[in-house]
């Protein structure tokens, strides 16, 4: 079950945005197994009872903020993808890159080595699995087993360079790490 109904008042959106902050700052030193909802509520400064107005679990906030993240990005991508331009897979990563910095408080934690795995590779799987992206990637060649690898090594490699960039604190630019995403994840034309 996602986040419970309730009506969208600035109140609410500020005291899930507190539940939101609270955990992702809980996260950066423990595991979620480590966490409490009476700690999350204490570091929110809400009541328990006002936790679970909004969430059944601990488990079910941290899906509301990876489903708000992926949601970003599926839009982002429909959005560029769909423009006359046929905007480029550099300029799509570039886009991703610049929403990561904007929002390393949390994704610093989303994609930390000790975070979720699978959020981390649907998030650049996402991204990597759209046909526009997809057929960037791909070899100068039909095969099939090798299009699959190198859509592995573009996520894997992607995920590893972003979880180095946040954890330096993003010292380097959000372009210059999406240039460097695409050198290494994207054929050079053969001459």
């Amino acid at each position: 079950m996602s986040a419970k109904t309730i009506t969208e008042s600035r109140r609410t959106r500020y005291t899930r945005q507190a539940m939101r902050d609270a955990l992702m700052e809980l996260l950066a030193d423990r595991t979620l197994a480590q966490i409490s909802v009476k700690q999350l509520c204490e570091r929110a400064d809400v009541n328990r009872s006002t936790f679970y107005a909004h969430y059944d679990s601990l488990e079910e906030l941290l899906r509301d903020i990876e489903d708000d993240t992926i949601a970003w990005v599926r839009g982002a991508l429909d959005q560029l993808l769909n423009q006359s331009d046929q905007a480029g897979i550099e300029h799509i990563i570039a886009r991703i890159c610049q929403y990561i910095a904007d929002n390393r408080n949390h994704l610093q934690v989303l994609m930390s080595p000790k975070a979720d795995l699978g959020f981390q590779q649907q998030l650049l799987g996402l991204i990597y699995s759209r046909r526009d992206v997809a057929s960037q990637l791909q070899p100068y060649s039909d095969d099939p087993a090798e299009a699959e690898m190198r859509m592995r090594f573009a996520v894997s490699g992607s995920i590893g360079l972003l979880q180095y960039w946040l954890a330096t604190d993003l010292a380097a630019p959000a372009d210059t790490i999406a240039r460097t995403i695409c050198a290494m994840t994207m054929p050079q034309t053969q001459q």
